[in-house]
């Protein structure tokens, strides 16, 4: 009034209000009572100019409309679910909450089983009241139609990736009968159908994947097969050549590209390789050698390593399990002494969230090695407390039906279960950590590859004890993320400039992700691929080496050989040609 203000909006008394409140120290009620969301200025930036926070979308008016409901969501979980501790090691760059605009409401990832969809329909479950359900695909084509939508639908309950595993074994029995032209135009129809059905919510473009196989895997031999319209017709084991003939078709599809000759980077083409395949099925995998070549777009999942038992499933962030994990996972009965098949059920895995580490954060807190495991110790169940939380959510979310088709049922089973999914937590910049506390990188001497490996295994420890202590499954993860390891490489330089040690600089400041090698690093090709790769046993979540190919021409029995030579010679689980 003394001012001379002649109108006070409802906004402007709200911020009057909470500065009083600051002032008298009433700071939860100030939270209570602060108005979310953000400046017009702000919102017109975002208007004119969009958010460049991943690859894989555009600027249009849903993607508008996602950035600012997305301001709402982050402050509502920096205000209301997170503490304040929690909260600054966000803001501050200590860690970073990935996805934290959906913390309140949805998971992060997950596989499923396509025999949900093939046995009972689109969808698998009856709580889709408002839209129409249908029956169980009659045909290969309406087969993958079906799975396509599902991963659209369910999509709109998830904040990351959706994956289909053994795609080309269970599709198998539809694919009976039919000619090639028929069954290389359902691959199609199958990649098509799920690289542009989220082009109808016009958001961000989720990284699906569907994993193949050239035969049909050991763990499926003896299960019943589901074929048209949902009934059982045989075993799994009666369709070995249906099998190959869906993987063949597959790999021409990604070899001939779209209509315009540019490659399907959605869906992930998955190429599941086993030693006892390689001779047997060379000529299929020299075809994808050929897809490598022209589109770069397959990832490989090697299951030669010896340390690899039984089958590994990869969608989920590459969760690597193989079957006795499994059936502790899924808590079946071993005391007892069952032979038990994870495959006689459906088998659906997923991470609920992940947290990253600032691993070069911590060195830059540190004046020696032994300071460093006691700070990233804290980090670590830091990051628990955080996932905790996530999972006390996601409970109460089913409970109240904010998520209707993952509380959905077939056969009185839900089809998602909180305890088949796993917290992740992830990490950035080892090679800049390492650096930080040895003054050379991770592979530029033995001393600081020997400690990168030592601080690995002592968050896998680490994982694996929370993961005793607390009753939930907390699975250490590399991933992937530009723009987040952009992110923390600048508030490192913001906070310490004198220590930071980062990649690039100005706009294109980062760290190397997780434990990769630097793109320009010098060291010799093969040595560099097998030292990677023995990071993988000890990982296990998520990891995936990026091999960069200079050369623009390259000859496809000679990629084969290299290809073998990472499956026999190396731990690579997953990596994939760039």
């Amino acid at each position: 009034i003394s001012s001379g203000i002649k109108f006070l909006s409802g906004p402007h008394i709200r911020e009057i209000v909470c500065s009083i409140l600051s002032e008298q120290h009433f700071e939860d009620e100030r939270k209570i009572y602060t108005r979310i969301g953000m400046p017009l200025m702000d919102y017109e930036a975002i208007l004119e100019r969009g958010i460049n926070e991943n690859a894989n979308q555009d600027m249009n008016p849903e993607n508008i409309h996602r950035w600012a409901a997305n301001r709402i969501s982050d402050e509502y979980a920096l205000l209301r679910i997170l503490n304040s501790e929690e909260a600054h090691a966000h803001l501050f760059g200590d860690l970073h909450i990935h996805m934290l605009m959906y913390f309140d409401l949805r998971p992060f990832c997950h596989q499923w089983d396509p025999r949900m969809v093939l046995e009972h329909g689109l969808p698998p479950v009856d709580s889709w009241v408002h839209f129409s359900k249908s029956g169980p695909a009659g045909s290969l084509r309406v087969a993958v139609t079906h799975l396509a939508k599902w991963l659209g639908i369910i999509q709109g309950e998830f904040s990351g990736g959706q994956g289909f595993d053994y795609i080309t074994a269970f599709l198998a029995p539809y694919a009976r009968g039919l000619s090639k032209r028929e069954i290389e135009q359902s691959m199609q129809c199958l990649v098509y159908e799920i690289n542009q059905i989220f082009a109808a919510h016009g958001r961000l473009t989720p990284f699906t994947s569907i994993s193949c196989t050239p035969t049909i895997p050991d763990s499926l031999f003896n299960i019943p097969a589901i074929g048209p319209y949902g009934k059982i017709v045989g075993k799994y084991n009666d369709y070995k050549e249906e099998c190959l003939k869906l993987f063949n078709a597959l790999t021409d599809v990604y070899i001939k590209g779209d209509h315009t000759g540019g490659s399907f980077k959605i869906p992930i083409h998955e190429i599941k390789i086993k030693k006892d395949w390689l001779k047997e099925f060379e000529p299929s995998y020299l075809k994808v050698m050929e897809e490598v070549i022209k589109m770069r777009t397959p990832s490989f999942l090697n299951m030669c390593p010896e340390w690899i038992s039984d089958e590994i499933h990869s969608q989920s962030c590459r969760r690597l399990l193989n079957n006795h994990q499994f059936l502790n996972y899924l808590k079946a009965d071993l005391e007892e002494g069952k032979n038990n098949n994870i495959w006689e059920n459906y088998v659906t895995i997923g991470s609920l969230q992940s947290v990253i580490l600032n691993l070069p954060r911590y060195a830059y807190l540190c004046s020696n090695e032994e300071d460093y495991f006691d700070v990233l110790d804290e980090k670590i169940e830091l990051a628990a407390t955080i996932l905790k939380k996530k999972w006390d959510l996601m409970e109460k979310r089913l409970i109240t039906g904010h998520l209707p088709l993952c509380r959905g049922k077939i056969k009185s089973k839900p089809i998602f279960n909180l305890k088949d999914q796993n917290l992740s937590i992830g990490f950035t910049g080892l090679n800049e950590a390492v650096h930080s506390l040895t003054g050379s990188g991770l592979y530029d001497s033995d001393d600081s590859y020997a400690l990168g490996k030592k601080i690995l295994e002592y968050m896998m420890n680490k994982c694996n004890s929370i993961t005793e202590r607390d009753e939930k499954s907390y699975n250490l993860l590399q991933q992937s993320s530009k723009s987040i390891s952009n992110r923390l490489a600048l508030l490192d330089l913001k906070h310490f400039p004198k220590k930071a040690i980062v990649q690039s600089n100005g706009k294109s400041t980062h760290y190397t992700d997780s434990n990769h090698l630097h793109y320009d690093s010098n060291i010799p090709f093969l040595k560099s691929l097998i030292k990677q790769g023995d990071f993988h046993p000890v990982i296990k979540g998520g990891v995936i080496t990026h091999i960069w190919f200079k050369e623009k021409k390259l000859n496809i029995k000679d990629l084969w050989k290299l290809t073998k030579d990472i499956c026999i010679k190396s731990n690579t689980i997953c990596f994939s040609y760039q």
